[in-house]
């Protein structure tokens, strides 16, 4: 993939154990910039059941030991082979499908790859405590207000008042070799970390500072695949993008900046555990979104204005249908 793109740099790489939370604010957080921590996951229970415990296998997945234990009704799935509008197309299949799939596609590589995403793990399964979130990223002011959310106690209520919809964004991802995501900046602009409980990723990063370059002439669309031609006549600033770097090994952790266009690939048969979530640091990037979202959802429908009994609550909801949040949500969390 680097090879389509001008690589100008590596992510740093930081001792996680070694770092204060004070030092992560300065060096990280607070200037918004990537990072990339180790040393942060050897007491994790995935660490241990989610990978083969011989050594001969190299911390490959245990696929089987999720297939016996973990057996939700459905999980959303992406097909890494087939585009839909601006994503890949989304499948639902249970645990022991997707396996199926997984070990099937092992000995057939001629199969789609498919890509387990967004499976909320956490809610699904509570009383199984995977992991702890490393220090650095407690201050989550996005799952702590989903955690208490009405959603929870009675999913009918929200989904018809049309709030969040999204019970919590704290994710498992599972993927063989070669899946992958297209270019995108995270949900909300949120930060984002991502650790591999075993795997390999490649990471590319473009600053917020170079976002516009990959958009069309008049802003609508985005490159979609890195790996592709990408061409100067319908993304005339593309060639000009600079991009960071990163190999991201098993047990390591990635910090995500909001704001910041990135592609991954799995370079192995790889397992995740993602959050997304935004604190003090990076709130304005979270309301410069929703401001933005808001004249937009309110200029589509000003033409009703008149004859609309609740004009202001309209444009709340379909705020909250487009972007997953309104305002409501925003003051409240």
């Amino acid at each position: 993939m680097e090879g389509r793109v001008k690589v100008v740099g590596q992510v740093e790489r930081v001792d996680g154990r070694s770092l204060t939370y004070a030092e992560f604010v300065d060096r990280f957080m607070e200037p918004n910039r990537p990072v990339v921590l180790t040393g942060l996951t050897g007491s994790w229970r995935s660490s241990e059941e989610w990978t083969l415990p011989d050594p001969a296998d190299c911390g490959r997945p245990n696929v089987g030991f999720f297939a016996r234990n973990f057996p939700s009704p459905l999980v959303p799935v992406a097909d890494c082979s087939s585009r839909e509008f601006t994503d890949q197309k989304r499948l639902e299949m249970s645990i022991p499908e997707f396996i199926d799939h997984w070990i099937r596609n092992t000995e057939d590589r001629d199969s789609s790859l498919l890509y387990l995403k967004h499976w909320h793990f956490v809610k699904e399964y509570p009383d199984y405590v995977a992991y702890t979130t490393p220090t650095f990223f407690i201050d989550d002011w996005l799952n702590m207000y989903l955690d208490s959310h009405p959603i929870h106690r009675d999913s009918d209520i929200a989904n018809h008042k049309n709030e969040v919809n999204c019970a919590d964004y704290q994710f498992v991802y599972m993927g063989a070799k070669g899946t992958w995501t297209p270019l995108h900046a995270d949900v909300f602009m949120s930060y984002s970390w991502s650790a591999n409980v075993c795997g390999r990723k490649q990471w590319l990063f473009l600053s917020p500072s170079q976002s516009h370059r990959v958009f069309d002439r008049n802003m609508r669309s985005s490159v979609y695949n890195l790996n592709d031609d990408v061409p100067e006549k319908h993304f005339p600033e593309f060639h000009k993008t600079e991009w960071l770097e990163c190999i991201q090994e098993q047990n390591e952790v990635i910090f995500v900046p909001s704001g910041w266009y990135h592609q991954v690939h799995n370079l192995e048969d790889t397992i995740s555990i993602n959050h997304n979530w935004f604190n003090a640091y990076n709130l304005h990037w979270v309301w410069n979104l929703l401001y933005d979202d808001y004249k937009v959802a309110r200029e589509y429908i000003e033409d009703i204005r008149d004859i609309c009994d609740d004009f202001e609550g309209l444009c709340q909801r379909n705020l909250a249908a487009n972007t997953g949040m309104n305002f409501y949500d925003f003051f409240i969390s």
